[in-house]
């Protein structure tokens, strides 16, 4: 019964801190370029001959592109332009429709489309540079460390008696 208790504890501990790092910890650029293989260099190169300095990111799949635009919900600096995978961005887009003005969709990618994006995402108004969220992974440990501390007690005081 002592062991059950236990495992159960840790179980809720576990659960609870796996449900917040859940999704990952974003490494690409606040901004950045979705391409992918076939336009991806072009779209480098365009920038480059015209002094932009720019992230482009080539993708692979739908999937790794809803998880980047997932990652500027939270990222208030975050601005993508987006000239690959554009059907995943609209769709993105109709449930956040607060990011429109973060999130850039070219349709038709040809020379000055590119060139145009480029330079409209650059005049983007983006959140504060210095403004950190830090206040929910606070609470989050606080909470995580009462609960081991609660149970730590529990264990240490029964082992007293």
């Amino acid at each position: 019964m002592k062991y059950l208790k236990i495992l159960i504890l840790l179980s809720a501990l576990l659960l609870g801190i796996s449900t917040v790092s859940a999704h990952g910890v974003d490494i690409t650029n606040d901004t950045m370029v979705i391409a992918n293989e076939t336009n991806g260099q072009l779209i480098k190169n365009i920038a480059d001959a015209n002094g932009i300095n720019i992230s482009v990111y080539k993708f692979n799949s739908a999937d790794e592109v809803a998880h980047i635009l997932e990652h500027s919900v939270n990222n208030t600096n975050k601005r993508i332009l987006v000239l690959a995978y554009q059907n995943i961005a609209k769709d993105f887009l109709k449930n956040h429709s607060d990011l429109s003005n973060r999130i850039i969709v070219v349709d038709d990618v040809n020379n000055d489309t590119i060139l145009k994006g480029l330079h409209e995402i650059f005049n983007v108004k983006t959140g504060n540079a210095g403004e950190s969220n830090f206040g929910l992974p606070l609470i989050i440990g606080i909470v995580i460390g009462i609960l081991a501390g609660i149970g730590c007690g529990v264990l240490i005081m029964k082992k007293k008696n």
